[in-house]
């Protein structure tokens, strides 16, 4: 969770002490030596909401949430810095709406925010997971499948569907015939497809790395406890 706390009473952030800081600075450096020990653990990491979910004034989980008129690009400070440092193994998008980052879609749907802002000119080219597509300020606004297709389209490489917030025994099943439907009628470049099949790759390479290392360690421990 690398969200400035730039709103206090943020409901899903602030007040929940989701945030490690309302300094982007701050916010960088725990974040950095968080990432670190985890990774010496064999644990690959995530940030987010991706581009800022702490200016906030609502909770994306149960509606629309419009950062338009409270975020600042200092939000992004975090991330550039993680990235500059080769720390953001992945990043995870926010349902949030800009209105001057993109007039239609919130930032999990926008090619602008995601392949124009996050890869081009962030230079991030690691896996961009979604948050929650069953979240409300997605399905208040799109079906699943439509969503699903729109995210994968803008750039995210990984869907989460929780299933839990509105459970549908159907949901895996639908999302992938409206995805491979997609693909057939043009709407989903299949290059899109092999782009993130490849970055999911590459991250599952470097997690059997950590894993190896952390064999390794264990391995090592155990034999100096050897009398």
């Amino acid at each position: 969770m690398i969200d400035v706390n730039a709103f206090p009473e943020n409901p899903v952030i602030g007040r929940l002490d989701r945030s490690f800081s309302s300094s982007p600075a701050l916010v960088s450096v725990h974040a950095s030596e968080w990432i670190k020990a985890h990774n010496e653990l064999g644990v690959l990491t995530c940030l987010k909401h991706f581009p800022g979910h702490g200016s906030s004034r609502a909770d994306s989980h149960l509606g629309f949430t419009d950062i338009s008129e409270t975020w600042d690009a200092t939000e992004l400070q975090p991330y550039k810095e993680l990235i500059d440092t080769g720390l953001a193994e992945a990043i995870m998008t926010g349902h949030l709406f800009h209105k001057e980052l993109d007039p239609i879609h919130p930032a999990t749907l926008s090619a602008g925010i995601i392949t124009k802002i996050l890869r081009q000119e962030m230079r991030f080219n690691g896996v961009v997971i979604s948050d929650d597509l069953q979240m409300r300020a997605i399905t208040d606004q799109y079906g699943l499948e439509e969503a699903a297709c729109l995210a994968l389209a803008a750039g995210v490489d990984l869907l989460i569907i929780g299933n839990n917030l509105d459970y549908d025994p159907d949901a895996l099943t639908r999302t992938i015939t409206a995805i491979l439907l997609a693909i057939e009628n043009g709407r989903l470049p299949e290059k899109r497809i092999d782009e993130a099949w490849a970055r999911v790759q590459h991250l599952k390479k470097k997690m059997s790395r950590t894993d190896q290392i952390e064999g390794d360690t264990d391995t090592a421990r155990q034999e100096q406890d050897v009398p």
